[in-house]
């Protein structure tokens, strides 16, 4: 809204009505609300320009929308004062080539690239929804160690594409990696290519000795000026991982030279030393790895890292989770193989595992097969010089009556049953020396008595019983989390959603989202304070045009004030303060 100061005085007046009132002077200064151009605007017929995302040193980035289909993009012009440099020019060409060459599903798609009608160049991008890393750092102090290496190998798995496809980054740091968690976890999107690098010849725009990159995510090679290739990004990704995994930054300082200093000199410290709890040398290695100061030292390639880190996720041991059951099966063995066999019918080391040696060492025990086949006469000489004397060790036969015992293609003769003749002199001692306990009892010139001494059964220790789990039990409240947590983010998603419907002023649409907030979530306070936010703000303008409606403006401006202070972009409340002001301010006077 304008701004009146007196001449005279030097007074602020929200409105002007021909004179100051506090020294009567009649000339005013009329400070007009500083607007932006851009904003409204319709790029090449098709993008209409909704709101700025954000600035940089070398342009600004809007969100716009695709007139007729509602498709939103995010649209980066380059400064007006920078079209006419041509190394700039091209360098802005080279990130939308960037962007084209990548096409990775974890990466921001090109839609369009041009100038608009005034020859400012942009870059038509996917608009991405969600909160960058560093934010979420920022709220969370640090990640979930299982969340934060998803995270980096969904980035890996981009910049592997785009190294293979000779881009790189260059510039990867939190703020460049946006964040959306949805039902199936978190899903990555790498932005900002604008210092990329193409390796093709006559791309190379980086002049020799210039820094390019953010000092705390640098590699040392950057720092010093020097050649970079693909190893620049697996450090710089490394000390992503580090802050994700710490919530602190490994080589931090208060001056950019002493960042850079550190970047170069400084190894990276451990793990455990920011957080005692992450000790655990595989990933500490990975990581170590990923960010040496020399590039011959690092991991060769992005796959190679990420197979690795892959690879040193500790398992549930490490994670003091409870172990799985193992059955204590007793497997025997079933023969003893000669020195220099293969018996098993499984190769071992320096042994080629042919069709013959195969068949040889099948064993199968039943009826003699209908087939008629050659004997293997090597083997079945061998078990008949060992069977006399007892070499062959455990092996187990068949030995039912008229049953053969066939191994490969050597078949033993029938077995013969064992005799039962053992087990009746077995009863027939037994009964014997009961016979003779009887006689010592009962004699009668026997003068001692017999005492049977009745010792008490020992005591056992008594069993302690693990404390029984209820599978279905356990899993209700697995499922029962689940859906928590599921609900939890949808609740997060419809308030993002609703935010940004609502700093657009879209409040109906805003309203839609936020009320299907679940009222049980964290997100449902938030959600409430913006229900009651647009309540007061359609209050306001109800109240407020009427008022406007009966030709009271000195009352009905303060309201749309009100309502703009609320959200400066709901279009009737500038229209009607607008109004008002026109018709309370002296057409000469403007």
């Amino acid at each position: 809204m304008a701004v009146f100061i007196c001449q005279g005085c030097g007074a602020e007046h929200s409105s002007w009505g021909g004179k100051c009132p506090q020294c009567g002077t009649s000339e005013t200064i009329r400070l007009a609300p500083a607007t932006d151009r851009m904003v409204d605007r319709v790029v090449k017929g098709k993008f209409k320009i909704i709101r700025k995302l954000g600035q940089g040193g070398m342009g600004a980035v809007y969100l716009a929308e695709q007139l007729g289909i509602g498709h939103r993009v995010a649209l980066k012009f380059l400064k007006s004062e920078f079209s006419s440099d041509a190394e700039i020019a091209r360098r802005f060409l080279n990130e939308a080539k960037s962007y084209a060459r990548v096409a990775h599903p974890n990466a921001v798609a090109l839609h369009d690239f041009g100038q608009d009608d005034e020859g400012n160049l942009f870059i038509a991008m996917e608009y991405c929804e969600g909160v960058d890393l560093k934010k979420v750092i920022a709220e969370q102090g640090r990640l979930p160690m299982i969340e934060a290496i998803e995270i980096v190998l969904q980035v890996a798995d981009v910049l592997a594409n785009a190294h293979e496809k000779g881009v790189i980054h260059r510039d990867l740091k939190p703020e460049n990696i946006m964040i959306r968690r949805g039902i199936r976890g978190v899903h990555a999107k790498v932005l900002d290519f604008g210092i990329a690098r193409l390796m093709d010849a006559g791309t190379k725009l980086t002049v020799a000795g210039a820094i390019a990159g953010t000092p705390r995510y640098m590699s040392p090679e950057q720092v010093e000026g020097k050649e970079v290739d693909a190893r620049a990004d697996i450090y710089s990704l490394g000390v992503v991982l580090f802050e994700s995994l710490t919530g602190r930054q490994p080589f931090d300082g208060t001056t950019i030279s002493e960042i850079l200093r550190k970047q170069v000199t400084q190894p990276l410290p451990a793990l455990a030393s920011f957080a005692p709890d992450l000790d655990y040398p595989d990933l500490e290695a990975v990581l170590q790895r990923a960010c040496l100061k020399p590039t011959d030292g690092r991991w060769p390639d992005m796959l190679s890292f990420a197979s690795a880190l892959s690879q040193a996720i500790p398992t549930q041991a490490h994670l003091s989770l409870p172990p799985l059951q193992r059955s204590n099966t007793n497997v025997r063995a079933v023969a003893t193989p000669l020195p220099g066999s293969n018996l098993s019918g499984i190769a071992t080391p320096g042994t080629e595992v042919d069709a013959a040696s195969t068949d040889r060492t099948l064993m199968k025990t039943g009826e003699a097969s209908a087939v008629a086949r050659k004997p293997s006469q090597p083997l079945a000489q061998t078990i008949g010089e060992l069977a006399p004397r007892g070499e062959i060790g455990e092996l187990q036969l068949d030995g039912r009556p008229g049953h053969s015992t066939q191994i490969g293609d050597a078949s033993l003769p029938p077995t013969v049953p064992k005799s039962k003749a053992p087990l009746f002199v077995v009863g027939a001692v037994v009964l014997a020396l009961l016979g003779g306990v009887g006689y010592l009892v009962t004699r009668p010139d026997s003068q001692q008595p017999v005492v049977v001494k009745n010792d008490p059964p020992p005591v056992k220790d008594p069993v302690v019983e693990p404390p029984r789990v209820d599978p279905g039990a356990e899993a209700l409240k697995l499922l029962r989390e689940q859906e928590a947590r599921s609900r939890e983010e949808n609740a997060r998603m419809s308030l993002g959603k609703g935010k940004t419907e609502f700093e657009v002023a879209k409040l109906d649409e805003a309203e839609t989202y936020l009320k299907s907030v679940a009222p049980e979530s964290e997100a449902s306070v938030e959600a409430k304070a913006l229900l009651e936010k647009i309540g007061t703000i359609r209050e306001k303008l109800k109240l407020a045009g009427g008022l406007r409606a009966k030709g009271q403006c000195d009352q009905a401006l303060p309201l749309f004030k009100a309502v703009l202070a609320l959200n400066s972009r709901v279009k009737d409340a500038i229209d009607g303060a607008a109004d008002c002001r026109r018709s309370m301010v002296d057409p000469t006077m403007e």
